[in-house]
């Protein structure tokens, strides 16, 4: 099935795409969901394809588990990108959104394609915590089980039903980042990235407190913290009074960790959710009787589309367009 155009007359540089992390891969526990997509800072000047140019048939994925190249039929493609990416439980309107999302990143990195050795020359990875997660139909069968004709068929449907669409902003396709579950508003990509974004400004999302998966708390002792520590960042002298380590911490309106001081040292939320395999940046971390204890709310970097939050809203009666344009600001959608 003819799916997009990728060949259009604006060809960039190539997207900085280098993963900060795959803890958890950024999926709900129980779930088939990764939303670790674009990790780092997306570059925002690629246009979308050209209506009426040459559709494409097929996509190259770097399998990053065998490191090899498989050429997929487009639709196949996007179906397994969204069987790894959202739960196939989820309101078919909220996978609609997670379709086009999925769909918009592909074409965006096939517009990009300038043979990155990293990937084989591939048009994208596999890999979720850098570009967007793919699950072939033989490990949909076996994560599935007795459900595979029923969520395959909706997911199928799904697909089928926005495989015309794409995100645009200013006409040119957006990185549509998406996270599993936010703090109860996403994050501006300015406070995560450094470099703001115009589509991906912080928003409410009702609903994400809801998730069983909101809120997780992981503790370490003294010891092991002062171990951890010193693995990530080099040797540390961190003195015997725990009490004393932990110093001034700023956030973000959202609740992501901007900038926590410990025993001296500034550091981001980002890169001790690295060290710590933390579910999100957005975390109080406190000491008590030489325990310290991170408190985190959300899971993923908490930019773009909220995959919870996308379910709450379409069971409220939201389509895929109305989320689409909820979490990505100014967006439009466009015939491809």
């Amino acid at each position: 099935m003819k799916v997009f155009g990728f060949l259009c007359a604006f060809l960039a540089v190539a997207m900085l795409l280098v993963p900060i992390i795959s803890t958890a891969r950024d999926k709900p526990s129980g779930t088939t969901a990764t939303s670790a997509v674009y990790q780092t800072a997306p570059d925002t000047g690629t246009s979308a394809p050209s209506a009426g140019s040459e559709a494409a048939e097929s996509i190259r994925v770097f399998l990053s588990a065998s490191k090899t190249v498989s050429e997929i039929e487009f639709t196949e493609y996007i179906v397994g990108c969204v069987a790894a990416e959202m739960p196939a439980a989820y309101h078919e309107e909220a996978l609609k959104a997670q379709a086009a999302a999925c769909c918009t990143n592909a074409v965006r990195m096939k517009l990009h394609n300038t043979g990155n050795p990293e990937i084989s020359g591939a048009d994208i990875s596999d890999d979720s915590s850098t570009h967007q997660g793919y699950m072939s139909e033989e490990k949909r069968r076996e994560r599935w089980g007795e459900s595979f004709e029923q969520y395959e068929q909706k997911l199928r449907k799904c697909v089928s039903a926005v495989s015309d669409k794409i995100i645009t902003f200013n006409g040119e396709a957006i990185t549509a980042a998406f996270h599993a579950i936010s703090s109860g508003t996403t994050e501006n990509a300015a406070e995560y990235w450094g470099s703001n974004i115009d589509y991906l400004q912080s928003v409410k999302s009702n609903g994400d407190e809801l998730s069983p998966n909101y809120k997780t708390t992981v503790t370490v002792t003294a010891e092991q913290f002062t171990a951890m520590m010193c693995d990530a960042f080099g040797d540390m002298q961190f003195p015997e009074n725990s009490s004393e380590w932990i110093g001034e911490c700023v956030k973000s309106p959202a609740g992501t960790v901007k900038s926590i001081t410990i025993n001296g040292k500034v550091l981001t939320g980002r890169e001790l959710r690295s060290a710590f395999a933390l579910r999100s940046a957005a975390f109080t971390l406190t000491e008590k009787e030489r325990l310290l204890t991170f408190d985190v709310i959300g899971y993923g970097h908490g930019v773009g589309m909220s995959q919870y939050g996308a379910d709450f809203m379409a069971r409220q009666g939201s389509t895929w367009e109305d989320i689409i344009k909820h979490y990505y600001t100014g967006v439009e959608i466009s015939k491809a």
